[in-house]
């Protein structure tokens, strides 16, 4: 597994062009962080979340009270709650998904997360935990991230 510190995954993000306006809108919290794998994201993971979701019956979107912020939360923790389960994985680290707020092309706010797949710039990926669908940004919308937690 591959592992990158926080300032490693702090400069690939920027160099992908995920960085908020503010310094204060991104909050990396641990010194290491191992990279999940597409297949992981795409695959056993979202296959494990859609069964959590479906278990403690938070599927639906609900405004305010089950919306896309929630979504991203559940999906970011779930993330490292199965990272910290899964057999030697390596020690002292954080896996590299994290949430992600922005405004979209359409005007609205959103809230997704974002994963670090590799080292570079082209490992950053963006998942929709609504639809458990990996997804692309355009050029607007990542030049209006506003938040971005890890």
């Amino acid at each position: 597994m591959k592992l990158l510190s926080n300032f490693e995954l702090q400069t690939t993000l920027a160099l992908a062009g995920v960085a908020p306006a503010s310094p204060y809108a991104t909050s990396i919290a641990d010194r290491t962080y191992a990279l999940p794998t597409l297949n992981f994201l795409g695959g056993a993971f979202s296959t494990a979340l859609w069964s959590f979701q479906q278990f403690f019956e938070v599927l639906r979107w609900t405004p305010e009270a089950n919306d896309c912020d929630d979504f991203a939360r559940i999906a970011a923790g779930f993330a490292q709650m199965l990272h910290y389960l899964t057999p030697n994985r390596p020690p002292a680290t954080a896996l590299a998904v994290g949430e992600l707020w922005y405004v979209k092309d359409s005007g609205e706010g959103h809230a997704i997360n974002v994963a670090l797949c590799g080292p570079s710039p082209d490992g950053v990926v963006f998942y929709e935990p609504q639809t458990r669908q990996l997804v692309k940004l355009t050029d607007t919308e990542l030049a209006r991230v506003t938040i971005v937690r890890f």
